[in-house]
Formats: C-alpha cells, structure tokens, sequence
C-alpha cells in the first residue's frame, strides 16, 4: 500500500502496519488511520504518520525506554472498545514536542496513545494520574536513564 507523507514523500507500507484511531487524536479528529515508521535504526524515536492525511505526522517514544515506572490504567470500556483481553496486546506510544533547543523537548506523559497490537484498534486517553502532564522534559529522563557520567557531560555542554 502507497502512502504520501510531507516529510518522507510516498512510501510503501504493509496494509496489516496500518491501524486506527476512531476518534482520532485530541485536535486531530479527521485523521483516523496510522501507522508508525522507523526514524533511524536504533533511534528510540518513531513517527505516527496519519495515511490519509500526508501532512499529520508525530514523533512518538515507547515511554517505557525514558520513564521505566511509567503506568497506564486502562478503564474497562476503553479496554473493551479497544479489544483488549491482555496487557500483552497493548503497545503504548507517547507524543513528544521537539523544541528549538533540543533541552527543552517535552513528552505528553497525561495523553498516550494506546495501540491494540492484536485488533490494529488505538485510542488517545487521558489519565487521572495527577504525577502526569503534557510536557515531561525528555532529556531529564533520558538522563536518568544513561546515568551520572551523562548527567555531567551535558552540564558541562550548558556551561
């Protein structure tokens, strides 16, 4: 299956890649279907690319490679509006707002996007977690993670 994107031109995608979202995205109601794509190889960064609207791409991260504590509680309609038998089934993608400065790159930890890897079914929900919001700073946890020899390097970038 072809698609156009703005970004990466038209592309080649397998049909069974594609999923959809029926409400669409929070801002986003006309896009329905998407599918993810690569960045780089090894980038823990992906795109959710819209099919049918070539101009709606995001950048999306597993938040579970920056936040390993990270928690979705699914509500039993959603799960069940989703086909969710088990948490196995789900694949979690969290949208990130890259900023000028590359410091200053947010993730929208309040609002991810939930993919039924089984039924190819998605929704954005919005969790009742108060620790969540719209703009955790990503490269905070991207350096919690690398740990403390990471920390300084980038200190020493700012200074």
């Amino acid at each position: 299956m072809r698609i156009a994107t703005c970004r990466f031109g038209e592309l080649e995608i397998k049909p069974e890649s594609v999923f959809s979202i029926a409400e669409g995205l929070f801002g986003f109601a006309h896009a329905r279907r998407y599918c993810l794509l690569e960045h780089t190889p090894e980038s823990p960064f992906r795109w959710l690319q819209s099919v049918d609207q070539p101009e709606v791409a995001f950048v999306v991260i597993d938040p579970l490679e920056f936040f390993p504590d990270y928690l979705v509680e699914i509500a039993d309609p959603e799960a069940e509006a989703l086909g969710l038998h088990s948490p196995d089934d789900a694949a979690i993608l969290n949208i990130v707002t890259i900023a000028e400065n590359y410091r200053d790159t947010t993730v929208n930890l309040l609002a991810p996007v939930v993919v039924n890897t089984r039924t190819r079914k998605a929704k954005q929900l919005i969790l009742a977690n108060e620790a969540y919001d719209t703009k955790h700073r990503l490269l905070d946890a991207a350096q919690r993670k690398a740990g403390p020899t990471a920390e300084r390097a980038t200190a020493q970038d700012g200074e």
